[in-house]
């Protein structure tokens, strides 16, 4: 159509075309303007939230452990293990893990690596623990009354070696479905974090376990299941559940607590 305008009907619709296509440069700007700083402040927003569902910036990451056992002179990272502060929620140095987790070791001390604290030298801190007490029931993944023993004690044999705000979990003994829970663990040695709810109070009808909706794998072992804004933990991380990805098994701190009673097992 416009190869058969006349000369003066070019230029007019020149004309109109460069008005028209102002026009639209200066909405375009101003729109631009806006989303900008909106677009700044919705990828800030986005990735505080990123952060606080991964409890990247959470101080009970430096409640954790990575341990590192000797197996008859084969050190491997095998597990993971948890500060927990005392009744009186004062830091204790006394430290929970899987039983399973240090069954193998042919020591009494353990390797633990602290990734979220450093030392003076600005490198994770790294130190040992006793093993202090353990259940007397092993583990056997096809026995599920054996899961409900599957913990062990440990204790720093320096707690100095702490700072002096690094205290530890608190004992929380209640469980409930939907509540929303933490992990924090090293599989693969490699350290890991994730976030999810409480799916069923139980485990096949034992009532000392509870399911977790959160897929783990080897060297979550021992990991605490906490609440993060609390601090508290209920549970350890003890099996994975082959028959569903979705159905993980956790140790809960009741049992725990049942279990140092009976054997006059003091936290103080």
């Amino acid at each position: 159509m416009l190869l058969n305008m006349t000369p003066s009907g070019n230029e007019l619709q020149r004309k109109m075309l460069l008005t028209h296509t102002g026009k639209v440069r200066n909405i375009f700007n101003a729109a631009l303007l806006c989303l900008v700083p909106l677009g700044l402040f919705i990828g800030s927003y986005y990735s505080k939230v990123k952060k606080e569902s991964t409890g990247e910036d959470s101080d009970c990451l430096k409640y954790v452990a990575k341990i590192i056992v000797d197996n008859g002179g084969n050190m491997s990272s095998v597990g993971t293990a948890f500060l927990v502060t005392n009744n009186a929620g004062e830091r204790s140095g006394y430290l929970f893990t899987a039983r399973h987790v240090v069954a193998g070791t042919t020591s009494e001390q353990v390797y633990l690596e602290f990734t979220r604290i450093t030392d003076e030298n600005d490198e994770p801190l790294r130190t040992t623990a006793s093993i202090k007490w353990v259940t007397p029931v092993a583990f056997d993944g096809a026995d599920l009354q054996t899961l409900r023993f599957d913990v062990a004690l440990l204790r720093l044999d320096d707690i100095s070696v702490l700072p002096e705000d690094v205290t530890g979990f608190m004992i929380n003994e209640e469980v409930k479905v939907k509540d929303e829970i933490s992990i924090h663990g090293f599989p693969k040695m490699q350290e890991y974090w994730t976030s999810g709810c409480v799916a069923n109070e139980s485990y096949r009808d034992c009532k000392d376990l509870f399911i977790m909706d959160m897929q783990i794998t080897q060297g979550f072992s021992g990991s605490p299941v906490y609440k993060d804004e609390e601090q508290e933990v209920i549970g350890i991380t003890i099996a994975e559940e082959t028959t569903n990805d979705l159905m993980n098994v956790a140790l809960k701190m009741s049992r725990v607590k049942s279990l140092l009673n009976r054997d006059g097992i003091s936290l103080n």
